[in-house]
C-alpha cells in the first residue's frame, strides 16, 4: 500500500473514494440471439448518442452474395424514429454500446446511424454490416470505416 493509500484508509476516505471510482468496464460478452454495435468516443461523452437502425427489404441475388433491388422501402425497427434512437445498452472496456436481436433482421444486413440530434458519426453516411461476417462490429468516432474485430478498430484509433 502506498502513501496515499495508507491516507485514505486512516482519513475514511478509501471506502467513499472506492464508491466514487468505479471498476473498469469488462468485455461485452456477447448474449445469444443479439448482435452488438460497440461504440468509442475519446472524450468519453456518450451522452445523447443513439443508434437509428432499421430493417432492409433488399433480397439477396440468385448466388446469395450481393444484394438485389429492393421490393420494399426499408423501414426503422418497431419504437426507432430518427427523434428517438434506440439507447446506449451499457458500456464496456471498449465503449458505448447498443444490443440488437438478430431475428429483426431477416435478411441478415443491419443498417444503421449513429447519432446525437442531426450530428451523424462516421462521415455522414448510412452505414450497414453483414451479420454473416460479424455479429458484433467496432466504429471509432471520427473514422468513416467500421471494424468487423475489436483488434482492428483498436489499431485504427488516431
Amino acid at each position: 500500500m502506498n502513501l496515499f493509500e495508507r491516507l485514505l484508509v486512516a482519513s475514511g476516505l478509501a471506502a467513499v473514494t472506492a464508491l466514487a471510482c468505479p471498476a473498469a468496464a469488462e468485455e461485452l460478452k456477447l448474449p445469444e440471439g443479439k448482435v452488438a454495435i460497440h461504440y468509442y468516443r475519446p472524450d468519453g461523452s456518450y451522452d445523447g448518442w443513439g443508434l437509428h437502425v432499421w430493417e432492409s427489404f433488399q433480397k439477396k441475388d440468385e448466388a446469395g452474395d450481393e444484394f438485389a433491388a429492393k421490393e420494399n422501402s426499408d423501414r426503422p425497427l418497431k419504437g426507432v424514429t430518427w427523434f428517438k434512437p434506440v439507447g446506449q445498452s451499457g458500456k464496456d472496456d471498449f465503449g458505448a454500446y447498443w444490443l440488437l436481436d438478430a431475428k429483426e433482421f431477416d435478411n441478415g444486413r443491419v443498417n444503421y446511424i449513429i447519432h446525437k440530434g442531426d450530428r451523424k458519426e462516421q462521415c455522414n453516411k448510412d452505414m450497414f454490416w453483414l451479420i454473416k461476417d460479424t455479429k458484433e462490429l467496432w466504429v471509432n468516432s471520427g473514422d468513416c470505416k467500421s471494424y468487423l474485430t475489436k483488434d482492428a478498430a483498436l489499431k485504427a484509433r488516431k
